[in-house]
């Protein structure tokens, strides 16, 4: 048998009776609160433990499930740091887009071991409102280069009815030869930065 010393909350609704049991119990029996209160416990002991315990068996199952889903989701968050060789990699592909960012408004600088973050929607003067962490190579040039194919479709609609449409609406739109000649600077891209786009 083991022993346990435990703290009971009597509601405000049970304090005046909780108050009147404790003065006839202390005048007949000389218990105190918690005398009277060990009494109660002891003798319903069996019942109310068994309840107890169902009720601690139910709640744990639920606690369980949910610091199973906390530690996914932490997994999950867990930080990504860049390989040298995707370092590398990354770096080639900024350099093949460096001259073209200016134009799309989008900065990426390198982080070190976090990889390469990409700066989008600058503010002046209180800076770019977003930022993108590349740890892979390809996932930065195929990022950058939607970056760079819709500000072009942006440029070409301007002013026009295909201005209201989404991107891929607006490239359909295009005559045949504009649409290659769009997708050749994306062959044009891969090889300056030295990657195969035909991997992803």
């Amino acid at each position: 048998m083991k022993f346990y010393e435990v703290t009971y909350l009597i509601a405000n609704e049970h304090c005046e009776r909780f108050s009147a049991l404790a003065e006839r119990y202390a005048r007949i029996k000389g218990w105190n609160e918690k005398d009277m209160l060990q009494f109660a416990v002891t003798v319903t002991s069996k019942a109310d433990i068994e309840a107890k315990l169902l009720f601690l068996e139910k709640h744990m199952i639920r606690l369980e499930k949910e610091w199973q889903e906390h530690k996914e989701q932490k997994s999950e968050h867990k930080q990504v740091y860049i390989s040298d060789i995707e370092r590398e990699k990354c770096r080639k592909v900024v350099n093949a887009f460096a001259e073209e960012l200016d134009d799309v408004e989008v900065m990426v600088v390198e982080a070190g071991r976090f990889g390469f973050i990409k700066l989008i929607y600058y503010k002046f003067p209180y800076g770019f409102d977003d930022a993108i962490s590349y740890t892979n190579s390809l996932d930065l040039f195929l990022d950058l280069w939607n970056e760079w194919l819709e500000a072009q479709l942006f440029r070409l609609t301007k002013n026009t009815p295909m201005a209201e449409l989404n991107y891929e609406d607006m490239f359909k739109c295009l005559s045949k030869d504009k649409q290659v000649e769009l997708m050749a600077k994306r062959e044009y891209f891969a090889e300056k930065a030295e990657i195969c786009i035909r991997c992803e």
